[in-house]
Formats: structure tokens, sequence, C-alpha cells
């Protein structure tokens, strides 16, 4: 046993913890035990009175806790030792095995051990409990980025006292509860003035001096950011605090029809580094096939392509599904998972727009990540999903 690091500053700190005797009696109690225990008799000189001591049960009791104090320890630190090398030699082992596999073969196993959804849009099952609440939050570059919030049914009861509220009153609601800035946006909402709603419109009442058409930058954000947040309905009307017409640019009221939704949607990278899927609104298309085909290319340094590099496609339509067919097998597994969910989504995003179902050929994976390639996707109901906890951080 090895005892070197026993010294008499541990000792001492062992002894310390030893028990302490405490004798409630008072005084009184033990003058009067004293007296009848002879204590005070007059005893001859040599006479030697024998008492077994009170104090030997203590002095046995801390020999015993300080043999125990360094007995267990020692046991307990190799016990935990040798588990310690056993854990370290499986880990190792496994290390080692992994260390071999190659660069494909990693990619797999990454994948297989870490149980993330990777999907960012919000699919028609996820509605099952939720409402669904859409936002258009301000860019760095001044554009909308689109995002999706699911609120339990049951926050939503306890917030308005009723279902299915409409998306002006969820609006005004939540609206000035989101944290722009804590998400790494520009703090834009909620609107100056008053958003309304009257006969099945969004009517939005601004103030003489609102900051909406300052530039021809600002108009287009604010448009888009309408666009995001209102796409339920099917316009948007301008008035002043007197609820006459207002132009806002040149519009007094924006029409919010099919052909304004449907985009090309890319990769769109803040400043901060979080990616999100977004729609370029400076580029529509008239059909889905030139839709899906300008998703090949980065039009500007801000919308970056969501097709996987060296991957090529056809498009054909029918019978309003989108039939994307890989020229060669793609195999998912052989690219960033992250890359290649944006990707997939990036399409189905796009179709959305114009209401269609995409269905991929030639993908390697029947199934991959929650999603059954032998038929068509579900349509999507939004992008870029954000936790309905946003709202709290006002």
């Amino acid at each position: 046993m090895n005892h070197e690091h026993w010294d008499e500053e541990r000792i001492e700190e062992l002894l310390k913890k030893v028990p302490k005797i405490h004798d409630a009696r008072s005084k009184e109690e033990v003058f009067e035990r004293l007296k009848q225990d002879g204590v005070f008799d007059e005893v001859p000189p040599n006479k030697v009175i024998k008492k077994k001591s009170k104090y030997i049960p203590w002095i046995i009791a801390a020999c015993a806790a300080l043999f125990l104090a360094i007995l267990i320890p020692t046991f307990m630190s190799r016990s935990i030792s040798e588990e310690a090398k056993i854990t370290n030699d499986v880990k190792n082992e496994e290390m080692e095995k992994f260390n071999h596999l190659e660069e494909g073969q990693e990619d797999s196993v990454n994948i297989m051990m870490t149980e993330v959804d990777m999907k960012t849009a919000v699919y028609p099952e996820q509605l099952d409990g939720n409402t669904l609440f859409k936002i258009g939050l301000a860019s760095d570059d001044a554009d909308s980025i689109p995002v999706t919030i699911l609120i339990p049914n049951e926050k939503i009861l306890e917030d308005f006292g009723k279902a299915n509220p409409t998306p002006v009153e969820m609006y005004n609601l939540y609206a000035p509860r989101l944290n722009e800035n804590l998400l790494g946006f520009v703090d834009y909402h909620p609107y100056d003035g008053k958003i309304i709603e009257s006969n099945g419109k969004v009517v939005h009442q601004l103030p003489e001096d609102h900051p909406y058409d300052a530039s021809e930058a600002t108009l287009s954000t604010y448009y888009a950011t309408l666009m995001d947040t209102f796409s339920d309905y099917q316009e948007i009307e301008f008035v002043d605090e007197q609820n006459q017409p207002k132009e806002i640019g040149k519009e007094s009221s924006l029409l919010i029809s099919d052909e304004r939704t449907q985009h090309s949607y890319f990769k769109y990278v803040q400043q901060d580094g979080a990616a999100f899927l977004a729609p370029n609104y400076r580029e529509t298309f008239s059909t889905i096939e030139e839709a899906m085909e300008a998703l090949k290319r980065s039009t500007n340094e801000v919308y970056q392509t969501v097709v996987l590099p060296n991957v090529d496609y056809t498009i054909k339509v029918e019978q309003n599904i989108v039939k994307i067919a890989f020229k060669e097998p793609l195999d998912l597994f052989n690219y960033n998972q992250v890359e290649a969910m944006q990707m997939i989504e990036g399409m189905l995003l796009t179709a959305a727009g114009f209401n269609m179902a995409v269905q991929f050929e030639n993908i390697v994976q029947a199934e991959w990540e929650g999603f059954d390639f032998t038929k068509p996707l579900p349509i999507p109901l939004g992008p870029n999903q954000l936790p309905y906890t946003v709202l709290e951080n006002e």
C-alpha cells in the first residue's frame, strides 16, 4: 500500500472529521453524578482506582475511521483506474477502426451516429397540434428572408382565447415579441403605423413620416417583407392615418398574385454565417421549368446556388408534378449532408411557388432524412423553421 501522500496535514484533516463527543448534561447533573461515583470521597494514597475509560470506544472508532479513510480510497482508485483503462482501450480500438474508413464511409458513419433532423422547411404533417406563423425578416442586404414558426395550439388558445387567429392578429401580437437582432437580422418589425384587416385584405395605416419609400432599397425590402408575412392574403392596401389611399413608391396597393411568388430559392448567408433558403425577389419566372433551370446558377454574390457541385438534371412536368431526373446516379452520402438538404429543399420550395410537388429520379437512396424518393415529396408550407420560443425573446 502506498502511503507517500499521507502527510501530517492529510492525517490532521482526517482526524478533524472524526465524530466529536457532545455532553448535553447540565453542570449540576455532572456534579451530582460525580458525587455518586465517589470521586470526592477520600482515597487511601496507596490505593489505585481503576476505572474503565469511557473514551476508549471513541478512540477505537477514530482509528477505524482513519483506517477506512486510507484503505477505501486506495481500492477505489485502483477500481476507477482499471475502469478508465478499459474504457480508453475500447475508445482507442473504435477510433482505430474509424481512422481506417474511407472518406465516403466516414460520412455515412457520421450520419448514422447523428440523429438530427436537417430539414429546415415546414411540411403539412407538422401542422398537427400547431398553428403556422409566417414573417419576412429584413436581411443584411435589404432583402426579405421568409421564416416559419410553428406555435403549439395550446399556446394560441392561451394568447388569443380562441383557435385559428388570422395572420394579421398573430402579426400584431407576435411581431413586437420577436427579437430580430438576436437572430442576426435587422430590427424591422413591427411596422410603423397599424396593420389592420378589412374585407379580407391587409390594410397598412401609415404615419406621415414613415421610412418605407426613402429609397429603392428600402421600398424593395418593405414590399418583400409584406409579401412574405401576409402571403395568405391577395392584397395589401396602403392608407394614411385618415384611412385615405396612400401611395408607397408608385403603388397604393400590393397584389399578391401567383406571379409574384414564382421565384427560385437560393442559399443566403448572413454576415454572422447563418444560412437560410430564400427566394430571389428580383427575378420571377412564368414557368416551373425556367425556375428550376435558374437554380443551377448563382445570379449574384448574395444568392448562392443550392445545386451540388457537378450535379446536373432534367426537368419534366406531368400532371402537376415536377419530375427532376439527375443525369448521373446521385449518392447523397457522397456530399456534405447539410448542402444536400439545401438542394433538395431549395427545389421543393421553388416548386411550391407554382403549387407543384416534386418527384426525384436517379437518386441512389430510396429513403433519406425522412424523405421517400419513390414517390412525390410533400409540398412544404414555408421555409426556414424557427422554434416558437423566439417569440419570447422580446
